[in-house]
């Protein structure tokens, strides 16, 4: 298959789906990986997509989530050290904290399931399923379920969160602009994680490294609110962050 032929299939793929793995683009095109990571490298100096740690990501679709089940897979080592990290750092027994639905969050849930009368709220369907699973005391939040990302929002989701007050919120982020701004596509979404930050002790942010840099339409928050936690950084990424960013760098 020629290169161009091969990067067209890529380039449509990746906008039907809008996230995809490396190993999908090599089953499409029955080619290997490096030949795939080599166009991606192109691709992305063309503009014609994203890269993103295992895959790729759609440049067409700036305002829309990414389907929660295509999330889970992507990143998910760092996802578990950031997790990790939060708990064993910013949790002790007995905290009433709130797990904002998102796939960083979501891998709290075993550790939080090691800290002795630990209370979860969460307005995550999946994270809810995974802390009853663990035995752990768990309210999910009320309200309409998003579709693709499997989120409790809307004004019956707003008004019981502003009812509560938590020990700590740990808050998932689509994108870190380089001003400090906190972003998500959604801006249902964002009231939602607005509340989640307000109504808390402590605020912590979770995200991959990935996310650094990286811009959505939704505004929910500064990093002057809260502690950003995440992976190692890339080369160049320290000097990226914003001002007085307050940043735990999981190990």
């Amino acid at each position: 298959m020629l290169t161009q032929e091969r990067q067209s299939l890529i380039e449509d793929y990746v906008n039907r789906h809008e996230l995809c793995r490396v190993s999908e683009l090599c089953d499409l095109t029955a080619t290997s990986e490096s030949t795939i990571r080599r166009d991606l490298i192109q691709m992305e100096k063309n503009g014609i997509l994203k890269r993103v740690h295992g895959g790729a990501q759609s440049v067409k679709h700036f305002s829309r989530d990414v389907s929660q089940n295509v999330r889970f897979s992507l990143n998910h080592d760092a996802k578990i050290t950031i997790a990790r990290y939060a708990v064993q750092n910013f949790v002790r027994p007995g905290d009433n904290v709130f797990i904002d639905a998102g796939t960083t969050t979501y891998e709290m849930v075993p550790f939080l399931a090691e800290v002795a009368n630990v209370k979860i709220i969460t307005n995550g369907v999946e994270t809810a399923l995974c802390s009853l699973n663990h035995g752990i005391n768990t309210i999910l939040i009320g309200g309409e379920v998003k579709d693709d990302t499997h989120a409790v929002i809307g004004q019956t989701a707003l008004s019981q969160i502003k009812a509560m007050n938590f020990s700590a919120s740990f808050v998932g982020a689509n994108g870190i602009e380089k001003n400090g701004n906190l972003t998500t596509p959604d801006p249902e979404e964002a009231a939602v994680k607005a509340a989640e930050i307000k109504q808390a002790r402590h605020a912590y942010v979770l995200t991959d490294n990935s996310k650094i840099g990286e811009r959505n339409f939704a505004v929910f928050a500064n990093t002057s609110d809260v502690i950003v936690v995440t992976d190692q950084l890339k080369p160049g990424q320290k000097r990226s962050l914003p001002v007085g960013i307050e940043l735990e760098e999981a190990k």
